[in-house]
Formats: C-alpha cells, sequence, structure tokens
C-alpha cells in the first residue's frame, strides 16, 4: 500500500511539473479575458419608451453611444456579452425591459424593410443603417448599424442581427409597427436554411484542402473565429450530430494520439479528414465565440488546448461546436476527436506544426473502474494472501524453534539436577 501511495504521489507531482514546464508561449496557456465596451449609465438613462411619443422618437444621444461602443464587437467579445444561445421571446422584451434592456442579444428572420446609410454617427467614416426582421413567429425586431454587411442583402432575404437591446420603437412608415424591440449593433449577416442532420461526411468538401503551409498568413494559423467556413460547419454539424452513435466501449479501440505512429501517419498524410482519434491530456486553456450566421445551426465555438504528455508534451487544438465552460483549468480529459487540419503556433523558442481536431465535447477522462478495480482487487488480493502466508510460515518456523528451544533447555536444566543428584549421592557414599 506505501508503494501504491507514492507512485500515485510522483505521478500527481509529474504532473503539475510537466504543466508548469509546457514548452508553449505564455499567451497561449493562461486564459485571456476578453474586454466588454463600458456603457454610459447615466447617459443610457436618458432612454425612453413608456409612451406612444416616447417609441415614435430614435434618442439620439443615447443611440449615438450604442453605435460607438458596438462598433468593436465582434464574436468573442459578444460570447464575453454572455449572448444568450437562443433568440429571446419579444414578448419577455416588452414585458420586463428593464431586465434585459442593454444586453447583447441576436434575432434571425425575413428582412422586411431596409433603409440607409443615415447621417449622424458617432464615428468619422460610418453612416447609420436601420433593418427590420419578421421572426418566424410572426413578431418582428429591428435593428441600428454602423458597416454595412459583406453580402448586398435586400428585403425578403433571411437574415441575423445582433446587438444591444435599446428601446422599444414604434413605426408608422412604410408599415405600422408597435412597441417593437430595437436592438443596436455592428451589422446585419445573411443568414442560412438550416442544413439537416450531418450523418455522414462529404469527401468533396475536402477536397483541394491545402493546409501543409507554414506561414501564419495562410490557413495553418487561422483562429476559429477567422476560419468560418462550409467546410468546419460541415465537419462540426457531423460531430454533433453523430456524437451517440459511437458508444464509449467503442471509442476506446479508437487509436490515441500517443505515440510516433499516429504522428508519422497524420505527417504522411494517411489520416483523412474527419477521421476518429482519441486525445489525452490536460486543459491549458479555454475560450468561448458566438458563432456567426451559419446553416449547421451552430450558436457558439470553444477552443481549447490540451497539453498531451504522451506526445512529448506539445499543445493541441480542440474546437468544440458548442459553449463550454464548467470545466476547470487542469482537467484531465479524454477527447473523443476527429481530425480537421494542420495549425500552426509560436512557442518560446520555435514553431510548432500540431493536429487539430473537432470534437462534439470535452470530455473528462474517467477510468473504466469495474476492470481496474477487478484487477486492482486481484492484485491485493494476491499480494495480501502471499503475505498471510509469509506470516503464517514465519509465525509457525518461530512457534516451532521456540518449541524446539525450550524443550532443548528443559533436557538440559534436568540433565542438571540429574548431575546434582548424582554428585551429592556419590559425596555421602563417601563420607
Amino acid at each position: 500500500m506505501a508503494t501504491v501511495v507514492a507512485c500515485v504521489f510522483l505521478y500527481a507531482f509529474w504532473m503539475l511539473n510537466a504543466v508548469e514546464n509546457a514548452e508553449s508561449d505564455p499567451d497561449i496557456v493562461l486564459e485571456k479575458i476578453v474586454p466588454v465596451p463600458s456603457l454610459d449609465a447615466e447617459l443610457l438613462a436618458k432612454t425612453r419608451d413608456k409612451t406612444r411619443r416616447d417609441r415614435l422618437q430614435r434618442d439620439t444621444e443615447p443611440l449615438r453611444h450604442l453605435l460607438g461602443k458596438s462598433i468593436d464587437v465582434g464574436p468573442s467579445v459578444a460570447a464575453a456579452l454572455q449572448i444568450p444561445a437562443d433568440m429571446v421571446p419579444v414578448e419577455d422584451l416588452r414585458e420586463d425591459i428593464d431586465e434585459w434592456r442593454h444586453r447583447w442579444l441576436w434575432y434571425e428572420g425575413r428582412l422586411t424593410q431596409l433603409s440607409g446609410p443615415h447621417k449622424g454617427h458617432p464615428i468619422d467614416g460610418y453612416s447609420i443603417y436601420e433593418a427590420v426582421l419578421e421572426l418566424p413567429d410572426g413578431n418582428s425586431v429591428m435593428t441600428a448599424y454602423s458597416v454595412k454587411p459583406k453580402d448586398e442583402l435586400k428585403v425578403g432575404d433571411w437574415a441575423r442581427i445582433e446587438g444591444y437591446y435599446f428601446k422599444l420603437r414604434d413605426l408608422t412608415y412604410p408599415s405600422k409597427l408597435d412597441k417593437v424591440p430595437m436592438l443596436v449593433g455592428r451589422t446585419i449577416e445573411r443568414d442560412f436554411e438550416d442544413w439537416p442532420k450531418i450523418t455522414e461526411l462529404d469527401p468533396a468538401m475536402f477536397a483541394g484542402m491545402d493546409d501543409s503551409s507554414y506561414w501564419p498568413t495562410d490557413l495553418p494559423a487561422h483562429t476559429v473565429e477567422e476560419d468560418q467556413t462550409e467546410i468546419l460547419w460541415h465537419l462540426g454539424a457531423y460531430v454533433r450530430d453523430t456524437a451517440d452513435e459511437r458508444t464509449l466501449a467503442q471509442w476506446r479501440k479508437v487509436e490515441p494520439l500517443s505515440t510516433a505512429e499516429p504522428y508519422d501517419r497524420l505527417k504522411d498524410g494517411k489520416v483523412g479528414r474527419g477521421e476518429p482519434m482519441r486525445i489525452f491530456g490536460t486543459l491549458i486553456r479555454r475560450s468561448t465565440i458566438a458563432a456567426p450566421a451559419n446553416p449547421a445551426n451552430i450558436k457558439f465555438w470553444t477552443a481549447a488546448w490540451l497539453q498531451v504528455h504522451s506526445f512529448g508534451g506539445h499543445l493541441i487544438p480542440i474546437w468544440v461546436p458548442k459553449k463550454v465552460d464548467e470545466l476547470p483549468m487542469q482537467a484531465q480529459l479524454e477527447v473523443r476527436g476527429f481530425y480537421y487540419r494542420w495549425f500552426v503556433y509560436d512557442g518560446k523558442s520555435e514553431r510548432y506544426k500540431v493536429p487539430l481536431f473537432v470534437a462534439a465535447d470535452l470530455d473528462l477522462f474517467e477510468l473504466d473502474t469495474n476492470e481496474t478495480m477487478k484487477d486492482i482487487g486481484l492484485w491485493l488480493g494476491g499480494i495480501i494472501t502471499i503475505l498471510l502466508l509469509v506470516i503464517f510460515w514465519s509465525q509457525r518456523r518461530t512457534a516451532k524453534s521456540a518449541m524446539q528451544h525450550s524443550r532443548h533447555m528443559d533436557e538440559r536444566r534436568r540433565k542438571r539436577r540429574e548431575q546434582g543428584l548424582q554428585a551429592a549421592t556419590d559425596g555421602g557414599t563417601s563420607d
């Protein structure tokens, strides 16, 4: 038992030491804190929307303030602002305005109105645009934004908006709308019709994909925020939609990324895109972004870094198509991932090229307790049995030796008494 306990402590010490001496850039090891815009509560308190007259007004000063603050809100900042995973029902925004006011929200629907550019933006070089969406439930939401979308949008297109919940508005032209929630954001995006469940990978999707370059301006250095393409959406939807098809026992038969052999196969191009592989490691960093509009209906991406001790201590990136924020740092994970492409990052002394995987979740490493405890029980049972046999044999041998010694001493005492009596008898006879 002392040996077992000593081994556990040695292993724990080795693991902690390995984490502390990770050959990686400190910027990667430490979990980043994403700064969020600081809003002027005193200025925003001038917002009015209790009466129809209030709702017909734009409240120019608070609107300009939110337009200026939202201009730099991208997916990472939106996630830090705790953008909800689902659209908040419009009725909730109407009934509890103060609870939701100035929260960063999102909606998708059919464009019914577009206007702009208008003057009055607080930042030079930008204009104010406005749009109204009709949601699938028949309600409407409007938005004011600063950046003209990349894709040309027109009335009737499906679009997505994000922004701070500003106020309720009433509109009279070109159509009459009452108590419409208004968001103030950065831009508006074209949205997509949702794909059905992806249960099989399409090889044509990966055809011609080249990620062999080491240069940071090319694909291998792209972060999850920069790599929002149809290829990634397809693989992300596949790993999410097929997550329940493999049991843990089946996954345990999948090759782990733990030796030189899988790395050689990856390097030689013998591992196909989407091929499953297990990755055992320590969670070093985790960050989440709000996903842009996509046909896979992925709302969030979590980018995690695992230090794989059996793979030279290298950091392996894992991208998960959902929000994963409950795991503590340095948790021991067994990730069931699918190979996506190569990834390049700069460490303290050199540049590393490592495989990048997409996984449905970040799973804690759990021992197969039944088999493990059975093995431990057999070993401990055998050791205890041997120890008992040794103790029993030793005790029996000691008892036998003590008995022989006691008999020997009794025999010696008996002989001495006989010799003493004999001497006494001989002395009396002489007299």
